[in-house]
């Protein structure tokens, strides 16, 4: 495939393809230590290369949340965080799945207001050519 074929499937495909760069930058950002914060530009990227602001947001939104799912599944396998979320869920007064599925909300709408103001810019980048 060459780079002008892929280049053309991404524009076609932008909210498939917005998702899995925001799953991929996600996972990434997920596994750096102490670096979690980065994870709206796991969402700017994809929303650079959509179009339209609520499919970038959907883009940006899904491709975090799937990369907290495979982050918090890595963890339940191989750590004892099942424990740890039980414990912090008690501290809160919530359930520790509830915790989690909090977290894993608030990170996604992170991630969708990232790739909103992706295609913010881009849209700002192509009224100043």
């Amino acid at each position: 495939m060459s780079a002008s074929a892929l280049s053309r499937f991404i524009l076609d495909h932008s909210v498939t393809s917005g998702t899995l760069i925001a799953l991929a930058l996600g996972i990434v950002f997920q596994f750096l230590p102490n670096y979690w914060q980065l994870i709206i530009f796991a969402g700017l990227v994809p929303g650079l290369i959509v179009k339209s602001l609520p499919r970038g947001f959907v883009s940006g939104f899904l491709g975090v949340l799937f990369s907290w799912v495979v982050y918090v599944a890595y963890l339940w396998i191989v750590s004892p965080v099942v424990q740890v979320i039980s414990t912090l869920g008690d501290i809160v007064g919530l359930p520790g799945p509830m915790l989690v599925g909090l977290a894993m909300l608030v990170a996604s709408l992170f991630g969708g207001l990232g790739a909103a103001i992706g295609v913010t810019l881009r849209r700002l980048g192509e009224r100043h050519q």
